[in-house]
């Protein structure tokens, strides 16, 4: 058999030990955020069925869904978010408490091009309230998101606000009342960080948007929220109401202490389908080029997909591949636990089950230990072990050692060593762990 290549498909990535330990301690980070604001954990297939996943995304979203049949010949796909899988949920399981507030971290799959933080696998950070409509829930889950970037040490971060409704208030205040031209104008906003206002109005004019038009509707997403055209704003009953909604998300989050976090931006538009109401992104102010590391919003309607009477939903997602990539290049990634913190020297097949068991003994205390791996090594070799390893600490058992009721404990960063009795080496090592 011919020898195979080992090799990675364009925009997926291999994770080593030391990356992978540090995304672990900004997941737990993030969970501890999540858990404070009252989240409950939900896990979900990677796999669903295409149809459950079709419709909810718009023609360009659906471009991406990595789908395919399976080997029964069933049409499925591979989740392109967590939000969609979680109306699937609630539709699917009618009998649970509303509010339901749940997080989940999990992979999605996005058949896109890959560019700068921009990868075909990756994975996203998830907290969710369904069946609340109230502002207070959409404050609650920006909160939640601006709680956990906080958490991660980030302090120079802004997360724009605006709302749907206000937008195609908007645009219906402008003439542009039909639905599909809409959502097409949307999908050209929301990439008007990327392109410029230029490239926008060109967009925009070859969609049939009249330039005056356009640039009355640049006007009114540039002056935020003291500059807002009532006039055009007071179109439909849904500008009106969204202005309000949005306010009053607004006031609750200033009222929380995150003024200095938050900014009205109606430029924001989010290019999926689903959304109905508030949305929201989040910009590093050291690294803005990596785009969006947080975002979400409210989508009041999704479950109707689902043959569902319309349930009030609300959301952010935190962008995990891209968030760490962020952090790396900002000296700011988090570290985690790669290796034990001690290794058990064994000085000879005697005192084996002695060093076994106090092996169990520390790793029921909670400190990362193991033994060396060759027994019969000589001792240089099993120090240059545990320092390969990374341990902190070796604990020598020999014959001797073992009469005494005693262990040697060498600290590999100073190189001191001290005996220590066998009924006092958990507690020592824990408090020399603790001290640094």
């Amino acid at each position: 058999m011919a020898a195979v290549e080992p090799r990675l498909l364009k925009g997926f990535r291999d994770f080593l030990p030391a990356e992978q330990a540090g995304r672990q301690t900004m997941l737990d980070a993030i969970t501890r955020a999540f858990e404070a604001c009252g989240f409950a954990p939900l896990s979900t297939p990677a796999i669903e069925y295409a149809d459950v996943l079709l419709g909810k995304y718009g023609v360009e979203g659906e471009k991406l869904l990595y789908r395919f049949l399976d080997n029964g010949g069933r049409d499925v796909a591979l989740r392109y978010d967590l939000t969609v899988p979680l109306a699937r949920v609630v539709a699917q399981y009618r009998d649970l408490p509303k509010p339901f507030k749940r997080y989940q971290t999990g992979t999605v799959w996005r058949a896109e091009k890959p560019a700068h933080g921009r990868f075909r696998e990756f994975m996203q950070y998830d907290a969710d309230i369904v069946g609340a409509a109230s502002p207070l829930a959409d404050a609650d889950c920006i909160a939640a998101g601006i709680l956990a970037l906080e958490g991660l040490g980030l302090d120079r971060f802004i997360v724009r606000i605006g709302h749907r409704g206000v937008l195609n208030a908007l645009l219906a205040g402008l003439g542009i009342l039909d639905t599909g031209l809409q959502l097409a104008v949307l999908r050209v906003l929301d990439r008007r960080e990327k392109i410029g206002e230029e490239a926008v109005g060109q967009m925009l004019s070859e969609l049939g948007i009249f330039p005056e038009n356009s640039e009355r509707l640049m006007r009114a997403l540039n002056e935020g929220e003291t500059g807002l055209d009532f006039a055009m704003l007071s179109a439909t009953d849904a500008g009106s109401q969204g202005y309000a909604h949005l306010s009053r998300v607004v006031e609750v989050l200033r009222r929380m202490g995150y003024g200095e976090r938050i900014r009205w931006d109606l430029s924001i538009a989010r290019g999926l389908d689903y959304y109905t109401g508030t949305v929201y992104e989040t910009t590093l102010l050291d690294l803005p080029s990596v785009g969006s590391v947080m975002s979400g919003g409210r989508y009041d309607t999704l479950l109707e997909t689902y043959g569902v009477p319309a349930i009030p939903c609300v959301g952010i997602s935190i962008g995990v591949d891209r968030l760490f990539a962020a952090l790396v290049e900002l000296g700011r990634a988090p570290t985690g636990a790669t290796g034990p913190q001690v290794v058990v020297c064994i000085l000879g097949e005697s005192v084996l089950m002695t060093a076994v068991g106090v092996v169990a003994d520390l790793r029921r205390a909670g400190v990362r230990t193991e033994s060396v791996p060759e027994p019969t090594a000589r001792l240089k070799k099993q120090f240059e072990y545990a320092s390969r390893r990374g341990a902190r600490f070796a604990i020598l058992l020999g014959d001797a050692e073992v009469a005494e009721g005693r262990a040697a404990v060498k600290d590999l960063a100073t190189g001191l060593q001290e005996s220590v009795p066998l009924a006092d080496l958990v507690e020592h090592l824990r408090h020399a762990i603790s001290e640094g």
